[in-house]
């Protein structure tokens, strides 16, 4: 992976996809955790 490539990832200009993303932690030594969790209620 470039850093012109993660340099779009931080600036928006791409979308990375899961597979780009676990290559990213692994280089970084970090776990990469996609979680899912309910949103809060809207206040009236």
């Amino acid at each position: 992976m470039t850093q012109s490539a993660v340099a779009r990832f931080e600036t928006g200009g791409t979308v990375p996809t899961l597979p780009v993303l676990e290559r990213l932690a692994r280089a970084l030594g970090v776990e990469l955790a996609v979680t899912f969790s309910p949103r809060a209620a809207a206040q009236p």
